[in-house]
């Protein structure tokens, strides 16, 4: 059966909804487990494409038939129909060996959690609830979460500065991630159910630090490209505030 939101499926894994609709978004995923699935499925091509690119580089040659047919010297339509034809060629390989060597299963969470990590900070509208008080960006998860959780209650002079929240999904579980900035860095706070999730050590990662701990009954996770003294620091500040 067909859902009236399907539609809209791209636009959400962009981030490119108001942010009125994308909540609105993220809550119907709650209930309809095919959006749920074809959210997972389109996260899934963003990153086989990502991995693509960052795996394979085209050859000198074809760089230069591009160049020749953007900016054309000499040379006809059969160049530029050549040029064409070969950058299609290296995409779709690039696409198939990517799927016919994916990431290590035990790798799954922590790729999509940066993938998640990214698609906020490309997005123009970042956040489902923008706020930077704690009080409000809690209860805003109420009745969306079987769970809660304490934001730290950040100091006048702390560096971390809470820019809001939104609902997100990993394993197919519903989860919490909260937006810091820290100076001109932005560190995403993922919370889950830990029955919820299969943990496993963060990845090593080039771009992007990794931490992710339990606490209780919840799984946390920082993904940011700021220090790694920064994340230890919203590291602590988390567990203090819901040390049981």
């Amino acid at each position: 059966m067909n859902c009236e939101w399907q539609e809209k499926i791209g636009l959400y894994v962009d981030g490119e909804l108001e942010p009125p609709a994308q909540q609105l978004f993220a809550g119907h995923l709650q209930a309809c487990a095919n959006c749920s699935d074809s959210v997972m499925a389109q996260e899934q091509l963003k990153k086989a494409i990502r991995l693509a690119g960052k795996r394979f580089s085209a050859p000198p040659q074809l760089y230069s038939d591009v160049r020749r047919q953007i900016h054309p010297q000499t040379g006809g339509r059969g160049w530029l129909q050549w040029g064409l034809a070969a950058a299609c060629l290296l995409l779709l390989v690039m696409l198939g060996l990517s799927w016919r060597f994916p990431l290590r299963k035990e790798d799954s969470t922590i790729a999509q959690l940066v993938d998640q990590h990214v698609t906020m900070l490309a997005s123009a509208n970042p956040v489902d609830v923008l706020s930077s008080n704690k009080h409000v960006v809690k209860p805003w998860y109420q009745g969306k979460l079987p769970f809660t959780f304490n934001p730290p209650e950040l100091a006048a002079d702390s560096p971390f500065t809470l820019l809001g929240g939104k609902l997100v999904y990993a394993q197919h579980a519903p989860g919490a991630e909260l937006v810091y900035q820290v100076r001109q860095h932005k560190l995403s706070v993922f919370i889950f159910q830990a029955k919820d999730i299969h943990d496993q050590p963060p990845a090593a990662n080039h771009a992007f630090t990794v931490k992710g701990w339990q606490q209780g009954e919840l799984q946390y996770y920082v993904v940011t490209d700021a220090s790694k003294e920064d994340a230890d620091r919203l590291q602590s500040l988390l567990q203090e505030a819901n040390q049981t």
